[in-house]
């Protein structure tokens, strides 16, 4: 009999109580694979963690009327993660106890009111695999430790961007976390994977410079995918009626929308045609502010914001699209990018590596920093029928070797089997 698998939750738990974040980046893995590998593999065990109770709980599952999974997720457990002061200031650290203090009996009132009802599991051995944030799976293990627990550790990593200079606005406090972080998990891992070939090189690269230590374990690799399914809620949204071009939960820095803006004012001070760009995601009120600045007074009429779509009106946007634009400067796989392809729309990207992982032959690229480039690139779609037809026509005959949510999970098993 092979041993008991467990299948950490907690990313979609969390993602419940927010504005659909299941749909977009770690909480849309975590659903996913979950979903596929409950239909695989029937003796897996789904658990989430409570912050507050510290303590795992089984989490059961039915088939929805299309043959789908959902998963019996309590709503607004409101769980915070508990942090973590890894500065120097000698202060802080009892700051941080005390507030820790606040928010777990918070955690713990939450739980009880909306989740009371979940049976507590123990996790005493087999395999415990997590795909969430590293912060989150840190807490997780801790608990698993101090109970003497005998599980194999397995989590999935996605990508290791706080640990570049200017990566994120708040760079210094969220490299110290970030990087304590991964150092313990890779520590207490049996086994690592990563999202795609580019995370495991970035793990490797981070490993040679001593920033991380050397995993015990071996370290495997189960790409993302490309799969975009359609959505099950009714539509609420109307997609332009003219020519645009989308983005799909980009912001400002390493994202790098910026970029985006920039080329659309240019198109607009050459005279050239500009086409709606449609900014699919999370409300981001800093964003938000940039693109209102009067530099972009000549495009902001060409700026359309749409809050977190459905799983429907996500798939709806990605197939009106003359194309989806992704300029991040770095990526652990890119999830839009694959999805655009999927639903046979361009995906044009930046030349991250990751990004080419992702689009390989079928994406079109340009340099980040480069507006000039990606205002050619879009005036020509604009512009050029032919080009479209051909664009997409190789996309749909690439459809059937595209990587879906199954074979993702079909994988992920596999590693940690």
């Amino acid at each position: 009999m092979s041993a008991t698998l467990y299948f950490d939750l907690t990313e979609a738990l969390i993602s419940t109580s927010g504005k659909r974040t299941q749909y977009y980046g770690i909480a849309r893995t975590v659903h996913e694979i979950g979903r596929e590998s409950a239909l695989l593999k029937n003796d897996i065990r789904f658990v989430v963690f409570s912050f507050g109770t510290k303590q795992f709980y089984e989490v059961t599952w039915h088939k929805r009327a299309d043959g789908s999974v959902e998963f019996d997720l309590p709503k607004d457990v409101g769980q915070k993660w508990v942090r973590t002061y890894f500065g120097k200031n000698p202060i802080l650290p009892f700051i941080f106890r005390f507030l820790n203090l606040m928010t777990q009996k918070k955690n713990r009132d939450h739980w009880l009111k909306h989740a009371g009802h979940l049976k507590p599991v123990a996790i005493e051995a087999g395999t415990f695999f997590s795909a969430a944030r590293p912060k989150l799976i840190v807490d997780m293990v801790r608990v698993l430790n101090d109970r003497g627990s005998k599980a194999a550790i397995v989590p999935l990593l996605h990508d290791f961007m706080p640990l570049h200079d200017g990566a994120t606005k708040r760079f210094r406090k969220l490299d110290r976390n970030f990087l304590a972080d991964n150092r313990f998990l890779i520590e207490q891992a049996n086994q690592i994977l990563t999202n795609s070939n580019f995370t495991a090189k970035e793990l490797q690269s981070f490993v040679d410079k001593g920033m991380l230590p050397r995993p015990r374990g071996p370290v495997n690799v189960v790409q993302l995918v490309h799969h975009c399914p359609d959505g099950i809620e009714p539509s609420e949204i109307s997609i332009p009626t003219e020519p645009y071009i989308l983005t799909v939960a980009l912001n400002l820095g390493r994202k790098n929308i910026e970029v985006v803006l920039e080329a659309l004012r240019r198109l607009k001070a050459d005279g050239k045609p500009v086409p709606k760009l449609v900014i699919a995601g999370s409300h981001r009120k800093r964003l938000r502010r940039y693109a209102s600045r009067p530099a972009f007074s000549a495009i902001q009429d060409r700026l359309l914001f749409i809050d977190n779509p459905n799983q429907t009106d996500l798939v709806k946007l990605y197939k009106g699209a003359l194309a989806l634009v992704m300029p991040s400067k770095l990526e652990g796989w890119g999830l839009p990018a694959g999805e655009a392809l999927w639903c046979g729309t361009p995906a044009v990207c930046s030349t991250a590596d990751a990004l080419r992982e992702v689009c390989g032959e079928h994406g079109i690229y340009f340099d980040p920093d480069d507006d000039s480039h990606l205002a050619k690139i879009l005036v020509q779609l604009m512009t050029n029928e032919e080009l479209r037809i051909d664009l997409r026509r190789r996309i749909g005959d690439a459809k059937p070797r595209l990587r879906t949510w199954q074979t993702v999970a079909k994988d992920t098993l596999q590693r940690i089997a």
